[in-house]
């Protein structure tokens, strides 16, 4: 994943109070790890669109269940347009 997009997420993350330091790709999303929830997801997907990475609203609803290093893949995927 180009390091920028990946930067932006942990920038974003930061931005949003959230703990990054002890970040990982095996850290959950959701319950067990960064706890964002809805609103919080929907933030970090505003803040990928610039980049051209977009989720639909029913995709949302997965996010939370993706690792971080899972959410980093799919991101960087949208935005090479595969």
């Amino acid at each position: 994943m180009p390091a920028d997009l990946r930067e932006v997420m942990v920038d974003a993350l930061r931005s949003m109070h959230f703990e990054v330091d002890s970040l990982t790709d095996e850290t959950p999303l959701g319950d067990g790890g960064l706890e964002l929830e809805s609103l919080s997801l929907a933030e970090l997907v505003m803040q990928l669109d610039e980049f051209g990475v977009e989720f639909t609203d029913d995709e949302m609803e997965t996010l939370a269940t993706m690792t971080f290093g899972q959410f980093a893949e799919e991101a960087a995927r949208r935005k090479s347009g595969q």
